[in-house]
């Protein structure tokens, strides 16, 4: 009697796990979302707009060591008032750049931001499509899960079906 309820409930999982394994997938989305056309375009765009405003920034970061270093010289030949005058406005230039420097820095976060998303946006009704049409119930991501036959993984079809649809968008 132990026997058949062993054999009995066996059956079932071994049932129940090849008809799990047709309708459970998994992905990597964030393979496909830099990796993919228009990803690799948005990583260049990224990359340039990082150098821009780095190159910006020492310029002006450059021009303002340049300010202090004459004041600093000037010490002993002005006037205290004068000197006092040329820190204050040191200084006010000093909060300036940083107040632009973190304008500039939460402008490029919502860029990339904002861009990765709008690729979402595109990917996400090719996932569906896709699910939908293969009959998957269940999509995992790839991130998620230790171990996981390579037949599962649908990343790179999705990623040829989002190349294809997808060549270039504007950000």
């Amino acid at each position: 009697m132990k026997f058949f309820f062993s054999f009995l409930i066996s059956f079932f999982l071994f049932i129940g796990s090849t008809f799990a394994d047709e309708s459970i997938r998994f992905i990597n989305i964030n393979y496909i979302v830099n990796n993919s056309d228009v990803g690799v375009s948005l990583n260049k765009i990224i990359k340039n707009k990082t150098k821009k405003i780095e190159t910006d920034l020492k310029d002006l970061a450059k021009k303002i060591e340049k300010k202090k270093n004459k004041i600093v010289s000037q010490k002993n030949i002005l006037k205290k008032e004068e000197f006092n005058k040329l820190v204050k406005d040191y200084e006010k230039e000093v909060e300036i750049f940083n107040e632009l420097r973190n304008k500039k820095q939460t402008d490029f976060d919502s860029f990339r931001v904002e861009s990765k998303k709008k690729i979402l946006d595109l990917l996400n009704p090719i996932i569906t499509d896709f699910l939908q049409s293969n009959s998957i119930k269940i999509l995992l991501q790839k991130e998620k899960i230790i171990f996981g036959d390579d037949n599962l993984d649908i990343t790179e079809k999705i990623l040829r079906i989002f190349n294809d649809k997808h060549k270039k968008i504007n950000f």
